[in-house]
């Protein structure tokens, strides 16, 4: 389990630091500078619970920390929460409510703020640089696509000339056969499964921040005002 939430939460962007055993899960602390510590209660080599006390009576002792626990009585995170831990959950762990748990501490305590934009079916992490969706792990995203989304986000409802997006997100690298503006914003729109991104006939495109009970499909192309 330790491998596969590692795993997912360096997906998610963290840097991630594991220890299989209370003992060097101490060694670890004792070295590494964290933000935060995901603890299993239930480690080897010792009780949770008690280094938890530990870290709460050390030099880490801000530190934020999330417990782990595997029984259905409440003794034991009750105990843990009054040992100064700052959430819990049950075991089995669902990765993604694992990173919503610690995302949602670390801004608490002002130690991480995310750029996100909500679409119809997924989500995006800017700070990150990773696609969210339900039921599925992060993938991560391209610069150039990145640069893209980042754009319409803070330019929402305005159109975006062609000229002006191949400026500020120019092809790389990466986008080695992806030259065209069009075909880039076709294939960000299909990575997203999004209508947000929508075509201004004439002049370039536009996102229309998506509104929940819209019906998939209401946006789409649109034609440009006419000018006075």
């Amino acid at each position: 389990m330790t491998a596969a939430l590692a795993e997912y939460l360096g997906d998610a962007g963290y840097d991630v630091v594991t220890a299989t055993s209370v003992a060097t899960g101490g060694a670890v602390l004792a070295e590494a500078a964290v933000d935060l510590v995901v603890l299993d209660l239930s480690m080897p080599g010792g009780g949770g619970l008690d280094l938890l006390r530990t870290l709460r009576t050390g030099a880490a002792k801000s530190v934020p920390v999330l417990i782990l626990t595997a029984l259905a009585e409440p003794i034991e995170r009750v105990v843990g929460l009054e040992l100064g831990a700052d959430d819990f959950l049950v075991k089995p762990v669902e990765p993604r409510e694992l990173a919503a748990r610690i995302s949602g501490i670390l801004c608490r305590l002002g130690m991480e703020t995310r750029e996100t934009v909500p679409f119809e079916r997924a989500t995006v992490d800017l700070t990150t640089s990773r696609l969210l969706r339900h039921g599925a792990p992060p993938e991560r995203l391209g610069p150039g696509e990145v640069v893209l989304i980042r754009i319409f986000a803070r330019n929402p409802n305005r159109v975006m000339a062609r000229e002006d997006l191949l400026e500020a997100a120019p092809a790389n690298s990466l986008d080695a056969n992806d030259r065209s503006i069009d075909t880039r914003i076709t294939r960000l729109r299909r990575k997203l499964d999004t209508d947000a991104i929508v075509t201004v006939r004439g002049h370039g495109y536009m996102f229309v921040p998506p509104v929940p009970d819209l019906p998939a499909g209401a946006t789409g192309d649109i034609d440009a005002p006419e000018e006075a």
